[in-house]
């Protein structure tokens, strides 16, 4: 038999580029020293020892990660890279938001150059053909501005000649599709530079973009902690931090030391039991229950005693958040005792002032019992008139309210009228003037109490409150539960789809598996992240293939072509696409024609029937390795293509291995109220 041969490993890009440079110095001198060469640094390769900035890469990375100032990680990438590199001059500028103007806070200098720091300087130094470069996002190498035909004449020149630079390489960060930032290096003589270098420049420009972008979010937190911290002690109230499960006090502010008469010390002694007169916890729990006005979110009135024994009123406002990795519960406690005296006063003599302020800015109305008549005053009089403002018996008033809330209203207006509760409060939908753009109905909330009484038999004789148009919020909760339930829909969807991937995926090791499954999941994810951008409603096509197929082309946005009018996919079809596309992109990463430098990529589409039509789309490779037919056995790509695009969403795929690359015709049918399979 003849012997086993080991597959040949392929050449890393760092791996070539050395090759590429020993190769331009004339080192070798035919091509079969060359191919011995290169076989030796594949072998170095395997063994680990072709990078040789491999050592710097790593303390590049460590030195970074300690940093939290964002100028000293510039600045530390800045001077292990010129130090690395034996460059004169190395720095790290940021670009404004207009593009216009790049500012160098502080940079490196081996002390031959002047430092470019503290200044800004417009950005069209480098001349248009060098800019247009950087925005493209291509690494500017330039081994002499005085020859290089991309220098625009001999005041570019000048203009380098002025900073003392004649050889550089500038790395742009290209972020969203703008130019942010720029990582270079100078001489002042001409260098010819290779392409390891600036390969080199490349990742420790991504690497300075992440430290520093980490940097300065850790310090906008120690600001934001710094910043909470004061107003948590100079607020003008008690603020108290609680443990939810316990009650024990965990932290007060100045405020509440100096209200209650403990110090901070001995308040991390106590219960909230300790304080509030209630002097139970389960009480208390009750009573913050029944103040509940939102999740997780509670509002009352209660009773303190402070360390002298004094009963003060209190507001209490109750967040449950979460503060250093455990669930606490955030107090305020405003006391209100001067005004709970004030009010005590005012209600006696004068309900309807007390009423007014509570209602402010709400429209009102009036029941006389006695007379059987009622008015009206306010903005609900002009929106909602089917009832006159004065004049009006309840029966006309209740004819305007819609038939199914009709009988609650009615029972509930009559047992205060009975004097059986105290409040009468209801929300209830009302005719609109006919012509109206906002539908046959409005919301309303109305509430109200007896303001006069008979002094025989306590009877209300007068009936006073608030309304106020609800329409708007009903319709946003109602918006609100419908964005619920297909979060919760689509949620499903996702866990279902990434137990199939874990299921089917199959791969020769663990590491290759750990990809396959990353590579499918980032997927599903940029598919949600366009959902939710767009309130689940749907997702732009060219977004969602710009977003599969972009991360295979390695930076060089021009080797794929998206071609096709504007499309938005429905909700139901947007993750399954996102996965199908993701399978093609990952396999002619690995065996396509994104496999080759020379390897392009045409995704063009079209409607047929209209926006709730037909999708279809055409996936054409070209200029990749030869085609060696159709595949002998289905992967998961094929499974996944064949049960996402005709088993889950009842389209069609077909696959032609016959031609110079891989050709993939799609159709997907659009229709908005067809849920996928």
């Amino acid at each position: 038999m003849p012997p086993r041969t080991q597959p040949v490993p392929a050449m890393t890009a760092e791996t070539e580029a050395l090759l590429a440079d020993r190769l331009a110095s004339g080192r070798y001198q035919d091509a079969d020293e060359a191919l011995r060469a290169a076989l030796r640094l594949l072998e170095e390769q395997e063994r680990g020892e072709a990078d040789p900035r491999r050592a710097f890469r790593i303390a590049l990375d460590e030195q970074l990660r300690d940093l939290t100032d964002p100028v000293e990680a510039m600045v530390a990438a800045s001077g292990m890279l010129g130090r690395e590199l034996g460059a004169a001059r190395a720095g790290y500028g940021e670009i404004d938001a207009a593009g216009e103007v790049v500012r160098v806070e502080r940079d490196w200098t081996d002390g031959t150059v002047p430092s470019l720091a503290g200044g800004a300087r417009l950005l069209d130094g480098f001349g248009a053909p060098l800019i247009a470069e950087l925005r493209a996002g291509r690494v500017l190498v330039v081994e002499d501005c005085r020859t290089d035909p991309r220098a625009e004449g001999e005041q570019q020149a000048a203009t380098w000649a002025s900073i003392g630079t004649r050889a550089l390489i500038v790395a742009p960060l290209v972020k969203a599709g703008r130019l942010t930032a720029i990582l270079y290096v100078h001489e002042p003589a001409p260098r010819r530079w290779s392409s390891a270098e600036a390969t080199l420049l490349r990742e420790a420009a991504e690497r300075t973009w992440d430290a520093v972008g980490r940097a300065r979010a850790e310090a906008a937190l120690r600001e934001s902690e710094e910043r909470h911290r004061t107003l948590f002690e100079l607020a003008p109230f008690a603020v108290f931090l609680i443990d939810p499960v316990s009650h024990a006090v965990l932290d007060v502010n100045a405020y509440a030391c100096a209200t209650y008469g403990y110090t901070r010390e001995e308040f991390t002694r106590l219960s909230i039991a300790d304080v509030d007169a209630l002097g139970d916890s389960a009480a208390i729990r009750a009573r913050g229950r029944a103040g509940t006005i939102a999740p997780g979110l509670q509002s009352f009135e209660a009773r303190h005693r402070t360390r002298g024994g004094e009963i003060r009123d209190v507001m209490v406002r109750v967040q449950g958040i979460r503060l250093g990795g455990r669930d606490v519960t955030y107090c305020a406690h405003l006391d209100i005792t001067a005004r709970k005296a004030a009010e005590a006063a005012l209600r006696a003599s004068d309900a309807r002032l007390r009423l007014a302020i509570e209602a402010a800015r709400l429209s009102t109305w009036e029941f006389d019992l006695v007379r059987g008549t009622g008015t009206r005053a306010g903005p609900l009089t002009q929106e909602l008139p089917v009832v006159p403002g004065e004049g009006f018996d309840l029966e006309a008033w209740l004819r305007s309210i819609h038939p199914e809330d009709r009988a609650p209203v009615r029972e509930r207006f009559w047992t205060v009228m009975r004097g059986e509760a105290p409040r009468f409060a209801a929300e209830f939908r009302v005719r609109r003037p006919e012509g109206t753009s906002e539908g046959d109905w409005a919301w309303v909330s109305s509430f109200g109490a007896a303001v006069e009484r008979d002094a025989e038999t306590d009877l209300p004789t007068r009936l006073a409150g608030v309304a106020q148009d609800i329409s708007g919020r009903k319709a946003a909760e109602a918006r609100r539960a419908l964005l619920m339930r297909e979060v919760d829909h689509r949620a499903k969807n996702a866990l279902s789809v990434v137990q199939a991937a874990l299921r089917l995926t199959r791969a020769e090791d663990v590491p290759s598996y750990r990809r396959a499954i990353e590579g499918r999941v980032a997927a599903m994810a940029r598919a949600q992240t366009l959902l939710a951008e767009d309130r689940w409603t749907g997702a732009d096509l060219r977004a969602l293939l710009s977003g599969e197929v972009g991360p295979f082309l390695v930076g060089d946005e021009a080797r794929a072509r998206l071609e096709g009018p504007p499309v938005t996919l429905p909700a139901r079809a947007t993750q399954p696409l996102a996965m199908a596309v993701h399978e093609l992109a990952t396999n002619a990463a690995k065996h396509g024609a994104l496999s080759s430098p020379a390897g392009r990529l045409r995704i063009g589409w079209w409607l047929e029937g209209g926006p709730d039509g037909r999708l279809h789309l055409r996936w054409e490779e070209s200029g990749g390795p030869a085609l060696a037919g159709q595949p002998g056995h289905r992967g998961f790509g094929s499974r996944m293509l064949d049960g996402t695009l005709r088993g889950q969403l009842g389209g069609q795929v077909r696959m032609d291995w016959s031609g110079p690359g891989l050709v993939c015709e799609m159709m997907v049918p659009l229709d908005p109220g067809r849920e996928p399979g």
